[in-house]
């Protein structure tokens, strides 16, 4: 991901259109060298805990654990004071089953429509290519 962000044809086009003082160049080199720093950290943590790749479930391995588990709980009570509801993991799984159900569904809608009408265009700027 980290690499396709620097290689992305259509926002380099745009980047060359503006000066830097334009907010929409400020900010998406901003995002670029954010996501370039987060991609190296989550790297260089990763490969200080190779192990965890297949012993997960190793008491060294706890902290990679919590933040799903802290997930689970802010969304819980966040569940409870909206709705009330009781927010248990199956429901989580149905929720998390259900938005990947939704956003496949919007992938193969793309693919099988938007792609070949238009191609790999986002007309995020209209300079003259389509």
């Amino acid at each position: 991901m980290t690499i396709s962000v620097w290689f992305w044809n259509d926002i380099n086009d745009e980047l060359k259109e503006y000066d830097f003082s334009y907010p929409l160049t400020t900010t998406t080199k901003v995002w670029r060298w954010s996501v370039t720093f987060i991609s190296l950290n989550f790297l260089i943590q990763s490969l200080r805990n190779y192990s965890c790749f297949s012993f997960i479930n190793s008491d060294v391995c706890e902290i990679w654990l919590q933040p799903s588990s802290n997930l689970y709980i802010m969304i819980k009570s966040l569940f409870n004071f909206f709705f009330g509801a009781n927010f248990t993991q199956p429901v989580a799984k149905f929720l998390g089953l259900f938005s990947l159900l939704i956003y496949t569904l919007g992938l193969i809608q793309w693919v099988i429509i938007k792609l070949p009408k238009y191609g790999r265009n986002s007309y995020f700027s209209e300079n003259g290519r389509n």
